[in-house]
């Protein structure tokens, strides 16, 4: 049975995740247009990092700020960056893998008025879809668990990331 306390982390968790999914993935549609998408789905990843890292840190484990150590890497972030570089390389190259094997089809929806007149609504690849959302399916496992059990463990005196 899951504690009342990581129900909660949980739930904060999937909100900055999707959050962070917005982030990714609106960084991936728009580079992937005018550049590879392993460069693309990095660079996604890297500015969600970044975004998520402050609000899991100061919202979902609620680790407080030290004045004392503005400019010094703390240890919580070492461990995030760690952690991060790994799910992220699993994220870009899941996706890599998930794209390369889903067919490529788009999902399109069209307004038909007559035979002669249709307007297209709506279109997306199905394969990047895809392949973004099974990605990030598996880097939020990944990153879930090593933030509640690894980068952001409670201490007696509250949160390992108290310090940065």
């Amino acid at each position: 049975m899951i504690s009342s306390k990581t129900y909660i982390a949980l739930t904060k968790f999937v909100v900055v995740g999707g959050l962070s999914f917005i982030i990714d993935m609106g960084f991936y549609y728009v580079f992937s247009q005018i550049t590879m998408t392993f460069i693309a789905k990095a660079l996604g990843v890297g500015v969600a990092t970044l975004f998520n890292y402050k609000c899991n840190k100061y919202w979902t484990w609620e680790s407080k700020k030290s004045k004392t150590q503005l400019f010094k890497p703390s240890e919580t972030l070492k461990k995030y960056l760690v952690l991060y570089t790994l799910s992220g390389l699993i994220n870009v190259i899941s996706n890599e893998f998930f794209l390369h094997s889903l067919p490529d089809w788009e999902l399109q929806l069209n307004m038909v008025q007559s035979p002669l007149l249709t307007m297209g609504l709506f279109a997306v690849k199905f394969d990047k879809l895809a392949a973004v959302l099974g990605a990030t399916a598996l880097g939020m496992g990944i990153n879930f668990l090593g933030q509640k059990l690894w980068v952001f463990v409670k201490t007696h005196d509250g949160p390992v990331g108290n310090n940065a």
